[in-house]
């Protein structure tokens, strides 16, 4: 679903089971779907998946009455367990520097996304964040405290903005047992805080 706005603006039609052209959104929920993810890069090459393009989405997706996740990548581009490469703008920083930018963008997405009426049910602080995010300051093997730092930034930012909306300390893998042992015991001595 995050492609959907580029794929629309390419001339991707989508269509029902009777092959009548439909919006997808409307396609999806008719097949019992009902909650999207929306990821969301800092500064994109292209005008897909940043914050203004996000929100049209979002704003779509509440229109059709589904919940919503927010899916921070803290990139400008894809962020998973191979790559979690600062945003450009953010790569000469110091870490406090990066912590506070980390914080703000949060805290200003969500204020934009609470503008617009739209309650993300839960936010997702970092994408497949195996070993931290904005590396090489965030990296948990190497800084888990500096990870957790960022962590806790991020749920702050969101908490302030929507206090219900469910943080999500999110890491791929599901089957690898000792890796969330590793990060979340980790997070837990760290005092990181998260709903999900």
């Amino acid at each position: 679903i995050g492609w959907l706005s580029e794929m629309e603006n390419s001339g991707v039609r989508f269509y029902a089971n009777n092959g009548t052209s439909e919006d997808l959104i409307s396609i999806l929920k008719s097949k019992g779907i009902n909650s999207i993810r929306l990821r969301i890069w800092v500064n994109p090459t292209s005008k897909w998946c940043g914050t203004e393009d996000v929100i049209k989405q979002a704003l779509r997706a509440k229109n059709a009455g589904m919940r919503l996740m927010i899916n921070f990548h803290f990139s400008d581009s894809w962020a998973d367990p191979g790559q979690q490469n600062k945003p450009f703008a953010w790569r000469n920083l110091s870490f406090a520097e990066l912590q506070n930018s980390l914080y703000n963008y949060t805290k200003d997405v969500m204020q934009q996304l609470k503008a617009n009426d739209i309650k993300p049910e839960w936010v997702q602080i970092g994408n497949e964040t195996n070993d931290g995010m904005l590396w090489q300051e965030g990296r948990a093997s190497t800084n888990m405290q500096n990870f957790s730092n960022l962590l806790k930034a991020g749920y702050r930012a969101v908490k302030e903005i929507s206090p219900t909306s469910k943080v999500i300390v999110h890491l791929s893998n599901g089957y690898d047992n000792q890796l969330y042992r590793w990060m979340f015991d980790n997070l837990k001595e760290q005092q990181v805080e998260f709903d999900v």
